[in-house]
């Protein structure tokens, strides 16, 4: 599994694409935003979690794409601060699982692990 994190409109979807080659398919991106659907319908962020790691543990050679939401301003809205923290830490756990981990930057994919 890898995971691709990356500031919004960084070329994370790029990176991922030219990883997954031939298999675009392998490319689940925005990450965050299913996330935040989710928690829009209710589910909390175990439940989040174990359907994320369900479909992880499906296809080892998944490439997973997100946003980075927790480098800027606290939010004052109580909603978001919640997403923010269940994105974050539910992005870490992902983080640890995955084989290898790049951060994009201005289009640059760094290696972060693996």
């Amino acid at each position: 599994m890898v995971l691709i994190i990356g500031g919004a409109y960084q070329g994370k979807t790029e990176a991922a694409l030219e990883i997954a080659g031939e298999e675009p398919d392998r490319v689940m991106n925005r990450v965050h935003e299913w996330i935040r659907g989710r928690m829009d319908a209710g589910a909390g962020q175990d439940e989040i979690r174990e359907e994320l790691f369900g479909i992880a543990e499906c296809r080892k050679d998944m490439i997973f794409v997100a946003d980075e939401i927790g480098c800027g301003i606290v939010p004052v809205d109580v909603f978001e601060r919640k997403y923010r923290e269940t994105a974050g830490r539910i992005l870490c756990d992902l983080a640890k699982q995955a084989d290898e981990v790049y951060r994009v930057m201005a289009g640059i994919p760094g290696k972060i692990k693996g």
